[in-house]
């Protein structure tokens, strides 16, 4: 009938939520446990180290990621929010960030 829950996950513009807004600091907690725990052992302080401070890191990496079509081929492009430009990896031309949407390098 119309019970489908993925029905109830669609955002403003119609499209399915694919990442909830509790995935980056669970994320980021099962980072600092791991980093916690494999700091215990010897020589994990060099590996432990970098995985609580990814794991601090990790929600606020996430927030700034900018996601959208390629304004030339249409695949998928990933950038940080404080980028100017990417390359896309796809069709290898430039792209222009401004306002947080991808545009045509003129």
């Amino acid at each position: 009938m119309g019970n489908d829950k993925s029905a109830e996950r669609k955002n403003a513009k119609g499209e399915d939520m694919k990442v909830g807004y509790l995935t980056g600091p669970i994320t980021g907690f099962i980072l600092i446990v791991i980093g916690v725990l494999v700091s215990f052992t010897g020589i994990g302080l060099i590996i432990g180290i970098p995985l609580i401070l990814c794991g601090i890191a990790y929600p606020f990496i996430g927030r700034s990621l900018i996601k959208g079509p390629c304004p030339y081929c249409g695949s998928e492009v990933r950038a940080f929010g404080f980028k100017t430009w990417i390359t896309c990896l796809a069709c290898r031309e430039l792209i222009v960030i401004r306002d947080k949407k991808f545009f045509r390098a003129e």
